[in-house]
């Protein structure tokens, strides 16, 4: 197992492949934030600020999934840095090494992104941090044993309940939360996968650490907006 290093992961300035569902994604979370803006010409009354989540952000019909059938053509507004922490079980499992750096690497193969990792925190740890930060949000993947699958108790599982969470600088006020489980191949697969009414399974240490970098990516392309890619 490759040691991660905490050091600042390079933005790569050419366009990277997006999976054409991103695409689709986008499209329709920006036409719905036009459409509903628009009605009566009036502004709607302010609502007291909510924590998004993966579910809200992404419609239920549409999955994100890494491919390669062609460029999105989009990219994001500006360039957004982001610090990434995680906060291991107490078993710390070697796949949460694995998803953890799976996250960082393709969270930086998106234009305009730049993640650098700060190591290990607790949530109180990470919120403390964004709010000593000026620019950059701070993203913490917080992981733990998924042993209680269906109700049933799973001795010495493999599988893993990924939480992830974003918090604004200056307040620390968290922006985003969301999970994913991942069960590993050899585990007891006790949970089922009612995505997309609830969190979604991955079987892959890849995959799952690809999902939480996509659902990021999707919540900063509607927060940042998105323009077309030089």
């Amino acid at each position: 197992m490759n040691r991660l290093r905490t050091t600042r992961l390079a933005n790569s300035p050419r366009s990277v492949r997006l999976p054409a569902s991103l695409l689709l994604l986008l499209t329709l979370l920006l036409a719905l934030n036009y459409s509903v803006q628009a009605q009566s010409g009036r502004r709607p009354p302010r609502s007291p600020q909510r924590t998004a989540t993966a579910e809200a952000v992404n419609p239920t019909a549409i999955e994100l999934r890494q491919s390669d059938d062609g460029k999105s053509g989009l990219e994001l507004r500006h360039k957004v840095k982001l610090l990434l922490a995680r906060d291991l079980s107490k078993k710390h499992l070697p796949t949460e090494d694995t998803i953890y750096a799976s996250f960082i690497r393709r969270l930086n193969q998106f234009t305009n992104v730049s993640g650098t990792s700060i190591g290990d925190l607790k949530r109180e740890h990470a919120i403390k941090r964004a709010q000593a930060e000026t620019e950059s949000s701070v993203v913490l993947l917080q992981f733990d044993i998924d042993n209680i699958q269906n109700g049933k108790l799973v001795m010495n599982s493999p599988d893993l309940e990924v939480k992830y969470f974003v918090f604004a600088p200056r307040t620390g006020q968290q922006q985003l939360k969301g999970k994913l489980y991942y069960q590993a191949i050899g585990g007891a697969h006790g949970r089922r996968d009612t995505w997309p009414v609830g969190p979604p399974i991955r079987i892959t240490v890849e995959a799952a650490g690809s999902e939480v970098a996509e659902r990021l990516y999707a919540w900063l392309a509607v927060t940042v907006g998105t323009k077309q890619s030089n």
